[in-house]
C-alpha cells in the first residue's frame, strides 16, 4: 500500500506541476517564465537532445533485473532526470552570470570519449560480462535509506544524468536559447538556474512516464529478462556510437556497419534456418539478413570514404548535365574560417567595399546539427552560388572552448552556442532582426539568403 502511495505522490507532482506554475503566472513573472520553460521542455521531448536518453533510462531500469518494482523504476528515472535538471540549472546560472554556455566546455575529445566509454561499459554489463555496483560497505549505508532497493543505484544514476546533459545536448536549439537569453539579458543567476531547471524537468516528464511503464512491463524473471537486457544493451552501444561519431576520429559508416553486422550475426543471419522453424523465427531471419546486407553496404561505403548513413554507396562518376546552377564540386564548405577580431574586421571591410552582405556562421566540430547543415544545406548548388555571388561568407569554429580570440568573437556577437548565423549589411552594421540559431533546409536557407541579400 505504501508503495502505491509513494508512486502516486511522485506522479502527481509531475502531472500537476504545470498547473502549479500556471497559477503563479499572474502573480510573478518569474513563475510565468518557468511555466513557459516547463511546457517547452515537454514539447522538446522528441528532439536529438532527449531521444538518446530514452534507451539510457530504459537500460538503467532493465539492468535492475528481477528486483525492479514500479516504485523503483520511477525513482530511478526521477534520479536520472534530476541529474539532468541540476546540470541545466548550472548552465542557466552560468549563462546568467557570464553569458557562457556550460556545455561548450565539455564538447571535446576527452569528455566525449569518456562518456562513450561509460556507455560501452554499461552495455557490456547488460550483456552479462560483469556487474557494476558500489563497494558493499557503501551499499549497506545507502540501502538503509532506500527502503530495501538495491543500494548504490540512485547516486550513480543521478551522476549519469548530470553528465548526459552535458554531452548529449551539444547544440543549442532556438527554444533553449530563448530561455538562456532571458537569463543573460537580465544577468540574473537565480532566474537562469530556475528557468533551465524547469525546462529540464519538462523534458524529463516523458522519461518519468517511461520509468512507470517499465515498472509495469519489464519481465521480472526468466529468459525474457535476459533478452530485454540484451536489447537495451544493444541500444546503449548505439548511443555510444552516436556520441563517438561526433568526434570524426573514425568514419561513422564503419562504426555503424560493424554495429549492424554484429546485430545481424547475433540474430542468426549466418545460421541455417530449421525446417521446423516457427513464423517468428523466420521473421527474425529476414530481419537479420536485411540488417546484414545493410551493414555490409555501410562498410563498403566507409571503404569508399562516404559518410552519409542513408546513402552509403558513392554516386556514379558520370557527370550529368543539369539546368540547375553549378559550382566547384570540391567546395563543400562555402565559408572561409576566421579566428580573431582582426580577421573579422578585414572581412567586414571587404564586404563593405564589394557592396555585399557579410554572413558569419558559428559552429563546432561536435555539433550534430552543424554536421547536418554541412552534409545537406551547404552542399546545395543554389545555396553555394548565392553565397558566392551575394555574400562574403565566413565561419567561426568554436570547438576549442579555451581559445580567448574565439571567445572574443562570441562575446562581440552574443553567441551562446552553435549553430548561429549573424548577418551584417553592406554598411557594416549587424542586422539584429536577421540573426538566428538552428537548422534550415536547403530551400529555406536559400530563401533566407535571397531575402536578406536584397
Amino acid at each position: 500500500m505504501n508503495t502505491h502511495k509513494i508512486m502516486t505522490f511522485i506522479l502527481s507532482i509531475f502531472l500537476l506541476s504545470a498547473f502549479a506554475y500556471g497559477a503563479e503566472v499572474v502573480a510573478q513573472s518569474t513563475a510565468g517564465i518557468m511555466f513557459g520553460a516547463f511546457v517547452s521542455g515537454v514539447l522538446l521531448t522528441f528532439t536529438p537532445c532527449v531521444l538518446p536518453m530514452v534507451p539510457i533510462v530504459s537500460s538503467i531500469i532493465a539492468g535492475q533485473g528481477e528486483d525492479v518494482t514500479k516504485t523503483k523504476a520511477v525513482m530511478l528515472a526521477l534520479a536520472y532526470v534530476l541529474g539532468t535538471a541540476v546540470t541545466y540549472a548550472l548552465m542557466g546560472a552560468l549563462a546568467g552570470a557570464t553569458g557562457e554556455q556550460l556545455q561548450s566546455y565539455f564538447q571535446n575529445v576527452w569528455a566525449i570519449g569518456a562518456m562513450t566509454l561509460v556507455f560501452v561499459v554499461m552495455a557490456l554489463s547488460m550483456f552479462g560480462l560483469f556487474t557494476i555496483q558500489l563497494p558493499s560497505f557503501i551499499q549497506s549505508k545507502l540501502n538503509a535509506e532506500s527502503q530495501g532497493m538495491k543500494g548504490g543505484s540512485f547516486i550513480p544514476v543521478f551522476l549519469l544524468g548530470m553528465i548526459s546533459a552535458l554531452i548529449l545536448g551539444a547544440c543549442v536549439s532556438p527554444v533553449l536559447i530563448t530561455f538562456l537569453t532571458v537569463a543573460i539579458s537580465t544577468s540574473d543567476v537565480t532566474l537562469g538556474a530556475l528557468t533551465m531547471f524547469a525546462l529540464a524537468m519538462g523534458m524529463g516528464v516523458p522519461l518519468i512516464l517511461l520509468g512507470l511503464g517499465a515498472g509495469f512491463l519489464v519481465p521480472k524473471a526468466g529468459m525474457w529478462m535476459d533478452k530485454v537486457k540484451y536489447f537495451f544493451g544493444t541500444l546503449l552501444l548505439g548511443v555510444a556510437i552516436w556520441i563517438f561519431a561526433n568526434l570524426d576520429l573514425v568514419n561513422p559508416l564503419f562504426l555503424w556497419g560493424v554495429y549492424a553486422v554484429g546485430i545481424a550475426i547475433y540474430l542468426g543471419a549466418t545460421q541455417r534456418l530449421s525446417l521446423k522453424a516457427t513464423g517468428w523465427q523466420r521473421l527474425q531471419k529476414v530481419v537479420a539478413t536485411v540488417t546484414l546486407i545493410w551493414g555490409t553496404l555501410l562498410l563498403v561505403g566507409a571503404g569508399y570514404g562516404e559518410h552519409d548513413i542513408y546513402k552509403p554507396l558513392p554516386t556514379s562518376s558520370v557527370t550529368m548535365v543539369k539546368s540547375t546552377p553549378s559550382v566547384d564540386a570540391t567546395q563543400e564548405f562555402p565559408f572561409e574560417n576566421i579566428a580573431n577580431i582582426t580577421a573579422y574586421e578585414i572581412k567586414r571591410r571587404q564586404a563593405m567595399d564589394e557592396g555585399k552582405t557579410l554572413i558569419i556562421y558559428f559552429y563546432t566540430d561536435t555539433c550534430p546539427v552543424c554536421k547536418h547543415l554541412k552534409d545537406t544545406t551547404f552542399k546545395d548548388p543554389r545555396v553555394q552560388k548565392k553565397l558566392k555571388e551575394s555574400y562574403v561568407a565566413v565561419g567561426v569554429n568554436m570547438s576549442d572552448g579555451t581559445d580567448k580570440k574565439i571567445s572574443a568573437l562570441k562575446k562581440k556577437f552574443q553567441v551562446f552556442g552553435p549553430p548561429r548565423f549573424v548577418f551584417l549589411d553592406s554598411e557594416g552594421d549587424v542586422m539584429e532582426d536577421e540573426k538566428f540559431y538552428g537548422y534550415q533546409e536547403p530551400e529555406e536557407f536559400y530563401d533566407t539568403l535571397d531575402l536578406i541579400a536584397e
